[in-house]
């Protein structure tokens, strides 16, 4: 679930990229990098770490031009290492071309497979680069008749930028799995995977980059081509349970208003469930708690001292380092715990160990009960196109039933939201659709 930016036709692009990049810091937290467009030289900056760690004043000065792209970088597919660090920027027979990947190639390796032994040479084991291959290989007349013959070639999930020299090219698979919309700032265009990049950056949102779309932004103006029919709008339903920010909106409202629904749909689920208050896991289980709140009518009080310094736990590249982030993030407020009995909402559970903790940390701090809610269903298969859950194994709804689940994490209750009411409170309905095979097992 990476997050890419880009902006075209502005003297600050470097400087805005930055921004935008830092606005999706919540998407990724293993790498960042910019390539900007300075008088038809691509200039390239990336590094290991948050986005305030890689640039600096003297870094965007350097990446001068009047448009960049950038990305941020959650691994699914190749090591968290900096040769896998994008955008991605290669020099080929079509000139220097760079990309920025969001989303997960499923025949990666069997194309990369096929390309090597046709003399390709890969420079990192990443499957974003497969594409910048295809387009040296099978080539139009222009960069975006190269990427119409060759994107209807990747199976996945993908929203992918492209820049070469005086243009930038923003496309979407044609599921429509990971989001990319379109903005404008004064003459400048904008291209993010949420809404709130382009609003912190001073743009306003024109619309999505529908399923199988690419839009051409150069000299100053938008040409949009199909190069591909719409299989299913089927979005990600996890951008709205974990991954956007309270502020983007997706299918038409706004996360916040989403989330606020899912917990007030689970306070009706679970409508003969007694307890003295409702409380949420900071961040996202915030939101849940109180539309759980007003519709049950149970207090909201906030159980534990966030600390704002970690970062977040379900997207470290480790095992070791999820747990770690965990317990340094949750601090217990004893006096609001103490002899209660506690309706504890979390976004989800995939592995079970993180909430192992933090009802175990509840209870060390004197709580009574502990009845933990869920505002998904159970997650029972791995997805294969962005979200770091690959293994059948490491899903503990996929091993244990419920109530097995409920003593692994040393609750009292167990309890988790339906999926159709889930994809109610997403705002789905028949052109609306939503990937939810994490949850059910079937796949598109």
């Amino acid at each position: 679930m990476c997050g890419i930016f880009g902006i075209t036709d502005n003297s600050d692009a470097s400087k805005l990229a930055y921004v935008g990049l830092f606005t999706l810091q919540h998407r990724g937290q293993e790498s960042a990098g910019i390539v900007s467009d300075s008088g038809g030289i691509l200039l390239h900056h990336v590094g290991m770490g948050l986005v305030n760690e890689v640039f600096n004043n003297d870094v965007l000065e350097i990446l001068k031009g009047r448009s960049a792209i950038g990305h941020i970088r959650y691994s699914t597919t190749g090591s968290s290492h900096i040769k896998n660090a994008q955008p991605l920027l290669l020099n080929s027979c079509l000139g220097a071309v760079a990309v920025a990947h969001n989303g997960n190639l499923t025949n990666a390796d069997q194309l990369k497979d096929s390309l090597q032994k046709n003399g390709a040479i890969f420079q990192s084991s990443s499957d974003s680069e497969v594409i910048l291959h295809l387009a040296a290989r099978y080539r139009g007349r222009r960069l975006e008749d190269t990427l119409a013959k060759n994107l209807p070639k990747l199976a996945g999930a993908y929203a992918f930028l492209f820049m070469t020299p005086g243009k930038i090219i923003g496309a979407r698979d044609p599921y429509g799995y990971r989001p990319l919309v379109l903005g404008k700032k004064g003459r400048s265009f904008i291209l993010s995977s949420e809404t709130c990049a382009i609003e912190v950056a001073g743009g306003k949102t024109i619309r999505e980059i529908e399923p199988g779309e690419m839009v051409i932004l150069e000299g100053g103006k938008a040409r949009f081509k199909r190069f591909a029919p719409v299989k299913q709008f089927t979005r990600c339903i996890f951008e709205q349970v974990y991954f956007a920010r309270p502020d983007s909106e997706v299918a038409g409202r706004t996360v916040q208003t989403a989330r606020y629904e899912i917990g007030a749909l689970l306070a009706k689920e679970l409508k003969h469930i007694k307890a003295d208050i409702v409380s949420g896991v900071p961040d996202s289980g915030t939101v849940y708690a109180l539309g759980f709140s007003e519709e049950s009518w149970i207090p909201y009080q906030t159980a534990f001292m966030r600390n704002h310094y970690t970062g977040r736990s379900f997207i470290q590249p480790d095992q070791c380092l999820r747990e770690f982030t965990a317990q340094l993030k949750l601090a217990p407020i004893r006096d609001v715990i103490k002899g209660k009995t506690i309706i504890l909402i979390d976004d989800s559970l995939v592995r079970g160990t993180t909430s192992r903790k933090i009802v175990a940390s509840l209870k060390r701090a004197g709580a009574k009960k502990i009845i933990m809610a869920i505002a998904s269903p159970p997650i029972i298969s791995p997805c294969y196109f962005g979200i770091d859950t690959p293994n059948r194994e490491e899903l503990i709804a996929n091993k244990l039933s419920i109530d097995k689940i409920r003593r692994f994490i040393g609750a009292d209750e167990l309890h988790y939201l339906s999926l159709e009411s889930l994809v109610s409170a997403c705002g789905g309905h028949k052109d609306r659709n939503f990937c939810v095979s994490c949850f059910t097992g079937k796949y598109f």
